[in-house]
């Protein structure tokens, strides 16, 4: 079979694998809410920030997609890389679908996709969550990463730069929520713990499961 049938099919095969979990715990989240849950904290959201992520996010889910029907409508912004960089973003699919279902299994109904908190929200600790506080922003970054590799296209590749640049950004309003929310637990968890790969050395605090999960 021809390598770029190959990559093709990881695209759709990989998009699918990602968004399958990610759909069944939203689903999971939105079912659990008691009716008329009141929310605790809840950040405004940047507008424009919001809108440049439904585009940038988006328009490299979509031209990927484009891509794996018909590879010549991009052509034009094809990279000149070498095939083992295709082979690599086959690699990075994998990390990427096992690490967006780990975040999603481990958040269950605690998984929001706006910037809230609930009166009956879990503090997350547990998991992969034990190591690294956005696992899901992480496995973002590798299936955009991925996406990027297997098309090999420069367009596809900056869009899903710029979501992840705005991203980074978010997360930091995100964090500032969660500490006036949880107080010295989140500000220990911090101390701990990677904001989207673990810590090689822990700060003040140590890492254990007398962090509050409440």
């Amino acid at each position: 079979m021809d390598g770029e049938v190959v990559f093709r099919i990881l695209v759709v095969v990989y998009g699918l694998a990602y968004i399958g979990p990610r759909f069944y715990y939203r689903c999971r989240a939105a079912k659990a809410g008691p009716t008329g849950e009141s929310e605790l904290r809840h950040v405004s959201e940047n507008k424009l920030r919001l809108v440049l992520m439904g585009i940038s996010g988006l328009g490299a889910d979509c031209l990927s997609i484009a891509w794996a029907i018909e590879p010549a409508w991009l052509r034009w912004a094809r990279l000149p890389l070498p095939l083992w960089a295709s082979w690599a973003g086959a690699a990075t699919g994998v990390f990427a679908v096992w690490l967006g279902y780990l975040a999603h299994r481990t958040l269950d109904t605690s998984f929001t996709a706006t910037l809230k908190t609930l009166e009956d929200h879990r503090f997350v600790t547990d998991g992969i969550y034990r190591w690294i506080r956005h696992p899901m922003y992480t496995s973002f970054f590798a299936i955009l990463a991925t996406n990027f590799l297997l098309t090999l296209n420069g367009f596809i590749g900056g869009l899903g730069l710029i979501y992840a640049l705005l991203i980074i950004e978010r997360v930091g309003h995100e964090e500032e929520m969660l500490l006036e929310t949880f107080g010295e637990a989140y500000e220990s968890y911090v101390d701990c713990t990677g904001r989207f790969f673990p810590r090689l050395v822990p700060g003040r605090s140590m890492c254990n499961d007398d962090i509050s999960q409440t």
